[in-house]
């Protein structure tokens, strides 16, 4: 229910900005070419007609709503602060106008006038910052009123029923109001008014008093099948909306969600991450950055290679075996550090500190990171992401697997030349619990947002890393 009702006011808000685009749009023309001159203030250099500038409003919209998207301008405020969102705003605008100005100085065909992104640029947050404000402020008023308001009753004080409690409270602008909770044993909490047994009687005191319970949540644990049958049966001659929210935190769960196959609902306990249009975008990304910086670092790759070549025989690159998405397995490539036959005696060993096997070109690569560059034709081939846990070697995760938990989960996400472990300084002969735990952070909290933090805290410290080796 909140989910729902949150996507729907979210599509409301999307398309209620991308008028207020095209409205600034608009404003910012006339402002320029009509008002200013008429008040004597910035003469033209060129007077254009609106048409020259409203054929470009698809593009402006477009982009607009593209990067208002993927800065998280439309996940919900649970802060409801005025500063947080008006900060919000102002980050989607800055990187929206920087695109535009961008992608404007591409075409030739005639000068847009700065003055006008300027000012499209200054109506636009404008704008939004009121619509949001005015929408905050009327549900508030309305709340104040009594209008708009749904009165909740959780059955269970246990953990999911407290985290369902918090959730309410991280988005007031859904007019959820918990008025307790209801357990299996009497409770000294004062928010606990009462047993499951009393449900009945604790509901018709409330509609006697004039204050019915609009929503039921049952947030007890799936063991207590019994008692969730019970429950659903006393509701059953009653007007309240009931919710089922089973406990699933007691098992170790990935990417959960719900499904239906010929109206059964299938809940995902552990799965990959859905395709999704975020992961459209991921793509595209990935594609994007890895083409453009192939192209921008060729001559440091072909110097790389032509090092590699004469410092030692055999190939510039370097192809080893690695697990990806899924457990498909890829050949990832490498700029080579080491001696074609540096594993004939060996075989498979981890890297570890006062490692000799590495020639000295190769040494500088591996303490570089500069080896892993050409990975990114990995990203390019679709075996890799730009982000994403590292890809480890069959071999070793023949060992892992059995002796470190959920260590196969980080397979439930495509591999990546960087990641969420790698730039907190798991990388190397470090604590492979510890890069599990924060492999499993990064697929459980993944955002395009997430990415964008991990690739410049990667150019600002990912490169040289003392477990580097």
């Amino acid at each position: 229910m909140l989910q729902e009702q949150s996507r729907l006011f979210q599509r409301l808000l999307f398309f209620a900005d991308a008028l207020i685009v095209i409205a600034s749009w608009i404003l910012a023309y006339y402002t320029r070419f009509e008002l200013f001159p008429w008040l004597g203030i910035f003469p033209l250099p060129e007077w254009l007609p609106l048409s020259m500038y409203t054929r470009f409003i698809p593009w402006v919209l477009i982009l607009s709503m593209l990067v208002f998207w993927a800065s998280g301008l439309y996940v919900p405020d649970r802060a409801q602060r005025v500063t947080t969102l008006i900060y919000t705003v102002g980050k989607a605008i800055a990187i929206g106008i920087l695109f535009a100005a961008a992608a404007t100085s591409f075409y030739r065909a005639f000068y847009f006038s700065r003055l006008h992104m300027l000012l499209f640029g200054m109506y636009l947050p404008l704008l939004l910052v009121l619509l949001r404000l005015g929408i905050f402020y009327y549900l508030k008023r309305g709340r104040r009123q009594g209008r708009f308001l749904r009165r909740v009753l959780i059955i269970g004080a246990g953990r999911i029923g407290r985290r369902l409690e918090d959730s309410f409270r991280q988005y007031p602008w859904m007019g959820f109001e918990t008025v307790g909770f209801l357990d299996d044993a009497k409770s000294d909490a004062d928010d606990v008014i009462g047993t499951t047994d009393e449900l009945g009687a604790i509901l018709d005191r409330m509609e006697a008093d004039g204050k019915p319970i609009q929503y039921v949540y049952i947030a007890l644990p799936i063991s207590a099948t019994g008692k969730i049958t019970a429950l659903a049966n006393e509701m059953s001659s009653r007007l309240a909306h009931v919710c089922l929210v089973p406990d699933l935190f007691q098992l170790n769960i990935l990417n959960s969600r719900i499904t239906d196959i010929g109206g059964l609902p299938v809940i995902h306990m552990i799965d990959e991450a859905p395709l999704d249009f975020r992961r459209a975008i991921k793509r595209l990304i990935d594609i994007a950055f890895s083409f453009v910086f192939l192209v921008l670092t060729s001559p440091i790759l072909l110097f790389i290679a032509l090092a590699v070549k004469l410092s030692s025989p055999g190939p510039v690159f370097y192809r080893q075996e690695r697990m990806g998405l899924n457990g498909l397995t890829f050949d990832m490539l490498k700029f080579r550090s080491m001696p074609v036959d540096a594993e004939k005696k060996t075989g498979a060993v981890w890297a570890k500190p006062g490692e000799q096997r590495a020639t000295r070109v190769g040494a500088f690569l591996r303490k570089t990171s500069l080896d892993e560059l050409p990975q990114f034709i990995n990203v390019l081939k679709g075996d890799m992401s730009v982000v994403g846990p590292r890809p480890e070697r069959p071999v070793f995760i023949d060992q892992f697997r059995d002796q470190i938990p959920r260590y196969m989960l980080r397979h439930k996400m495509k591999a990546g030349i960087t990641g969420w472990a790698q730039v907190n300084g798991w990388r190397g002969n470090t604590s492979i619990e510890k890069r599990i735990e924060f492999d499993l952070y990064y697929i459980q909290n993944w955002s395009l947002r997430l990415d964008l933090k991990i690739m410049l805290m990667t150019l600002w410290k990912g490169f040289v890393n003392e477990n580097a080796y």
